[in-house]
């Protein structure tokens, strides 16, 4: 089937909304969950520095990585070590782990998002180029960061209610299988496949926040 400039934007924003809804469902609740398990107020934020400092530390790398392995490539990287640092996660909460292994966690966590990192935009720019689309690029980039912020606002409140029903640990297993629909979905294979280049249960240790 041959692509239109239309359908190459559906797949973008379809993207956009999954992912960012995916990872929504962690970040409202993420700094309860480490209190939750244990650390203190000071290691928590310092566990969530230490996912910042791997964005930054592997943003070129991983870039590097989508330019000349593939978008492809990088996507479902990105998305096998989402899955994987997401389950450390839990295994943590589950064992009352040090501090080293949160930091060491929250790093791989931050190396799985800078897999994904420009890869899906720069897939946008070499499909609508193959499409022979005219229009501005500013304008679906801009769609998409619309349809981003509905699906962070959507995906944070509802990590909340779903944390606030059951514990903590639900809404973190459940973007841990997110990560995995994602890597193997149509729309996935669809996007990457085009470029040029590129509610599980939880663990139930954990009482109820209500």
């Amino acid at each position: 089937m041959q692509r239109t400039p239309r359908h190459v934007q559906r797949v973008y924003l379809t993207l956009a909304l999954f992912n960012t809804m995916a990872a929504s469902l962690i970040w409202g609740i993420n700094t309860l969950f480490l209190l939750d398990a244990g650390l203190t107020r000071t290691e928590a934020f310092a566990a969530n520095a230490f996912f910042t400092a791997g964005q930054v530390l592997f943003e070129v790398p991983t870039g590097v990585v989508a330019d000349t392995v593939g978008r492809r490539a990088s996507y479902l990287i990105g998305a096998i070590t989402l899955s994987i640092a997401t389950a450390l996660y839990l295994l943590a909460w589950q064992l009352d782990a040090p501090f080293w292994a949160w930091a060491v966690t929250s790093v791989l966590l931050g190396l799985g998002f800078t897999f994904f990192s420009g890869a899906t935009d720069a897939w946008l720019i070499d499909a609508l180029a193959d499409t022979g689309y005219e229009g501005k690029i500013e304008s679906v980039l801009a769609k998409g960061e619309i349809v981003e912020g509905v699906a962070m606002l959507t995906g944070s409140i509802a990590g909340g209610l779903v944390a606030q029903a059951t514990n903590l640990g639900v809404p973190m297993s459940s973007g841990q299988d997110s990560c995995w629909s994602r890597s193997s979905s149509p729309t996935c294979s669809c996007a990457t496949g085009a470029s040029r280049r590129p509610g599980a249960s939880a663990p139930s240790r954990r009482s109820s926040t209500s």
